[in-house]
């Protein structure tokens, strides 16, 4: 999206693109119940069972941030989105299962992947792991690759293999379905990304975002923006308080 003279987000009708939006420490009781106010009645109540506030902000601007992307692209008011999920929990926009999305979040950031092809997104604070632990998440192959990483490089790497792992589950859209063990994500020399086995056809690529995050996309395509766009609240406020019936912001 590019922004008006008012500074205001305007609409953007790039098929592909991922956004990200950073998570405030704290945030005024209005905007938290205007965020609550967005979404449907069962996952206000989901976000009121949270038992940490910044889970619930999390939670909350993942949700606003699709809706401002969805209403953004099709000139439609919040009140005229509505979701359904499949089996495994993946969820589409009902009467426009053509625009694909998902989105992620950990720490201070929420990230959105939204396409015209499936895609999974997965963004990861990097914290201390115990790497004897991280070995059940990995397969052997991906394992062995880790550990001939120099101790210092381990970590990073570690963080680069599972938001790339859990970016194709995701894309997939069939959960912890599939065994983690069952496949391996290789990152190449050229910082190229190869999946084994190589069944179907799905293409990666990781963005800097922060250096205490790590990203990474899948799409059934290769088919990627450049580069990441950073929204702040109260473009995302904009949007979504838009009245569409007076044309594009």
């Amino acid at each position: 999206m590019s922004k008006d003279r008012h500074g205001a987000r305007v609409l953007n009708k790039l098929k592909v693109e991922i956004m990200v939006l950073n998570i405030p420490s704290v945030m005024g009781t209005d905007d938290y119940n205007w965020l609550l106010g967005l979404v449907s009645e069962e996952k206000r109540a989901r976000v009121k069972k949270l038992r940490f506030l910044r889970d619930a902000y999390r939670t909350l601007l993942g949700e606003a941030l699709v809706r401002a992307a969805i209403a953004s692209r099709l000139e439609i008011g919040n009140e005229r989105i509505h979701f359904a999920r499949n089996e495994y929990g993946k969820p589409s926009l009902i009467g426009h299962e053509s625009l694909q999305f998902n989105v992620s979040h950990s720490g201070d950031w929420v990230a959105l992947f939204v396409s015209d092809v499936p895609v999974g997104i997965d963004v990861e604070e990097i914290r201390p792991i115990d790497m004897n632990i991280a070995e059940s998440f990995l397969s052997v192959l991906e394992y062995n690759r880790l550990m001939s990483h120099n101790q210092g490089e381990r970590l990073a790497h570690f963080y680069e293999l599972w938001t790339l792992k859990e970016s194709y589950i995701k894309c997939k859209g069939e959960g912890l379905s599939i065994p983690l063990h069952s496949f391996s994500i290789l990152v190449n020399e050229d910082r190229s990304v190869s999946l084994e086995p190589s069944g179907g056809h799905h293409f990666f690529k990781t963005y800097e975002l922060d250096r205490n995050y790590k990203l990474a996309a899948c799409a059934e395509v290769d088919r990627f923006p450049p580069s990441i766009t950073k929204w702040s609240f109260e473009e995302l406020r904009t949007i979504l308080e838009w009245d569409w019936s007076k044309g594009i912001i």
